[in-house]
């Protein structure tokens, strides 16, 4: 930007990207090729549907739509609720969309935007029904069964009588039938779960069981398989040998705000929790844990500057966050570091960040703020 030219108020750039001072990047071709490597795991007779839900794990709702609409292995999307399945569908997204938890919009929107949604519970399926006599249009409906979770889905023992009540309605259409693994990388409970579900196929009817971890361990084929944070990159459940096979998909990066040189004793950030034990370069990085750097790597974790590792000194504050640069050469204020994500040879990930706080790769990627810019590269 030249800032000695004129902005008006009504005409500020919408995206001056040397002016963020964080941001996430989602990198397509990592998100390509994990989807490859699903589809071969899986066999050709398994779709994959994309799991988006949570603002698509923390990497941007609409960013990854948009990838998974144009992505050849990926044949549908999951929302968690209807309102996520919306905004999509407002977007532009034109490959089938499935709710796979709650309806928090007007079931309005399942009819206008050909939306297919996970049903337990027949109140709301008798309400379903009078929205596809409003508009003339079949509600198309996947049961969810519970096989162990014991979270949503009706019981075996109250499936026949759940499917029987919604045939007798004119206006809802049973595609699917589904269940979710309470512990998709364990072998045993996941195939306990299998044999449970098994007995609630019906025929003709779409079937869908697995996730991410459990795509590797169930021993039939079902017609989709649901991967979430396997797109993304992440199989952490697993052996090293399978994660290598995979490309985390998400970067994190930010800016260094201020360089500065501090003394022997000098006491760092909040509560002093760091104290200088000799003379040292120290930097001021524009991210915090409102922007999604876990709290608990005060004094433990580290960042990317130059290709080198950056040991995280003090307190992750709110919006800030003080690192040690004193044997990296070359820095300058304003420059990228890489918060999550790889240089040239360095990484760090979001399991990376699992073996020091111990709270998954999950909680760690659904963290990052919604608020901070998504880009999208190698498209």
């Amino acid at each position: 930007m030249n800032y000695h030219t004129h902005i008006s108020k009504n005409s500020f750039p919408s995206q001056d990207y040397n002016l963020w001072q964080n941001w996430v990047e989602i990198d397509a071709s990592a998100i390509a090729h994990n989807a490859a490597q699903f589809q071969q795991w899986l066999g050709k007779n398994t779709l994959i549907a994309g799991v988006i839900k949570s603002n698509a794990y923390g990497h941007g709702l609409i960013e990854i739509a948009q990838i998974y609409d144009q992505c050849k292995d990926i044949a549908a999307l999951c929302t968690i609720n209807l309102s996520e399945a919306m905004t999509i569908r407002q977007k532009g997204i034109q490959k089938t969309i499935l709710v796979i938890g709650y309806l928090d919009a007007h079931y309005d929107a399942i009819a206008l935007y050909d939306i297919q949604v996970a049903v337990y519970n027949l109140d709301i399926v008798h309400a379903l029904d009078h929205i596809g006599f409003k508009y003339q249009k079949q509600i198309k409906v996947h049961i969810k069964v519970d096989t162990g979770m014991s979270r949503l889905g009706v019981t075996l023992q109250e499936l026949d009588p759940f499917i029987d009540a919604i045939k007798k309605l004119s206006w809802i259409s049973i595609v699917g039938i589904f269940s979710h693994l309470a512990q998709g990388y364990d072998q045993q409970r996941a195939q306990q779960q299998e044999s449970l579900f098994t007995k609630a196929m019906q025929k003709n009817l779409i079937t869908h069981l697995a996730n991410s971890h459990g795509s590797l361990l169930l021993t039939q084929q079902y017609n989709f398989a649901r991967i979430g944070i396997g797109l993304y990159g992440y199989l952490q459940k697993h052996d090293t040998e399978k994660q290598k096979l995979l490309r985390p998909a998400l970067s994190l990066k930010a800016r260094i705000l201020q360089i500065k040189r501090v003394v022997t004793g000098t006491k760092i950030g909040y509560d002093g929790m760091f104290q200088a034990d000799k003379d040292m370069t120290i930097a001021t990085i524009s991210i915090g844990y409102h922007e999604g750097l876990d709290a608990r790597l005060s004094n433990c974790g580290f960042v990317i500057v130059n290709d080198q590792y950056a040991p995280i000194i003090g307190r992750v504050c709110m919006n800030l966050t003080i690192i040690d640069i004193s044997s990296i050469a070359n820095c300058t204020t304003d420059q990228i570091v890489t918060i999550l994500g790889k240089e040239l040879h360095t990484s760090i990930f979001a399991h990376d960040w699992s073996a020091i706080t111990q709270a998954s790769a999950y909680n760690h990627l659904t963290k990052i703020s919604p608020l901070i810019p998504r880009i999208v590269i190698n498209p």
